[in-house]
């Protein structure tokens, strides 16, 4: 199961009313609670090339990427398939528009603007920005607060060794996988 009905069924599961999703790209996953909840969503994103990030080229630019299916590799892409931070950005701006005050963007990194979302707010976060190590496990920790109690820290991509290897140091063994390789927290 994709991330996004995992993060439907918790929704549905919970009645969820209030998500944070860090890292949204052009807004898969948002888009789809979206449309299959009545979640309303806070979303953070950068949207910008991260030159003091030493993981930046390998995640965006090196790492090959599934077009259609299909593992295709830097060489093999045409430059529109490649990462472009601005269409991206508008994308999202331009699709969130339909849903008017359900949804609310942050622009930024995730650590820099952890201050603008309050303490214990939050039903779920999901985090996916950033997916090298270290970065990975001080995002958790430092949005676990935000969680109500009973809420759900989430993230795809646990078969990325950075990935495991934040949640497993964060959450020793206090945490499940389900899906398509999507881990989950609960917060007591």
């Amino acid at each position: 199961m994709d991330r996004y009905r995992v993060i439907e069924k918790f929704a549905r599961q919970n009645n969820w009313t209030h998500g944070l999703e860090l890292g949204v790209w052009v807004g898969v996953t948002t888009f789809w609670l979206m449309k299959n909840t009545s979640v309303n969503m806070t979303c953070v994103d950068a949207w910008e090339v991260q030159d003091d990030n030493p993981e930046y080229d390998w995640q965006y630019n090196k790492k090959p990427k599934f077009l259609q299916q299909e593992l295709v590799s830097l060489e093999e892409q045409k430059p529109s398939e490649r990462w472009d931070h601005d269409a991206n950005e508008k994308h999202f701006r331009e699709q969130a528009v339909q849903w008017g005050d359900r949804i609310k963007i942050i622009k930024g990194r995730s650590l820099d603007i952890i201050d603008q979302i309050p303490d214990n707010s939050m039903d779920f976060i999901f985090h996916d920005s950033d997916h090298s190590y270290p970065f990975v496990k001080n995002e958790i920790e430092a949005y676990w607060p935000k969680l109500k109690s009973g809420g759900y820290a989430i993230g795809d991509d646990y078969n990325w060794k950075p990935v495991f290897k934040s949640v497993r140091r964060v959450f020793e063994y206090n945490y499940r996988v389900t899906g398509k390789d999507v881990w989950y927290a609960i917060k007591d």
